[in-house]
């Protein structure tokens, strides 16, 4: 039993709490991107990557800067739709990665991640 909690722990400390948190009434954010492949919200995810200042942290291209890289393998494989969903929403402790609970709406942070998911799936096309 010990050892399934040390498990669960480091699993919490390594995603920073982002998995399965509470979306306010409606639960938990859906476990798939209702977005995804939608290329008005791939288009939708790409101004409000600049509107709300992604790239102040995460750069221009979403490829890293004060934030991590968004688009590389480790952030494209490991992280579900769900917890980059919620890790937008309501950010990451102990980062500087704020929550945009009170700033955008379920569809637009959906729009991010299908943005996100794309510029993942350009990186990996350029083969860099």
């Amino acid at each position: 039993m010990r050892n399934v909690l040390l498990a669960l722990c480091a699993v919490w400390l390594l995603t920073g709490g982002a998995g399965e948190v509470p979306g306010g009434p409606g639960g938990t954010a859906p476990a798939d991107n209702p977005l995804a492949g939608d290329p008005k919200a791939i288009q939708d995810g790409e101004v409000l990557y600049k509107r709300v200042s992604c790239h102040g942290c995460h750069g221009g291209n979403a490829r890293g800067g004060n934030g991590p890289d968004l688009t590389d393998d480790e952030w494209q494989r490991a992280p579900s739709d769900q917890m980059i969903f919620n890790t937008i929403k309501f950010g990451r402790k102990g980062t500087m990665m704020s929550p945009f609970k009170d700033d955008l709406t379920d569809d637009q942070i959906w729009a991010l991640v299908s943005y996100l998911r794309y510029l993942g799936e350009q990186r990996k096309a350029e083969g860099k």
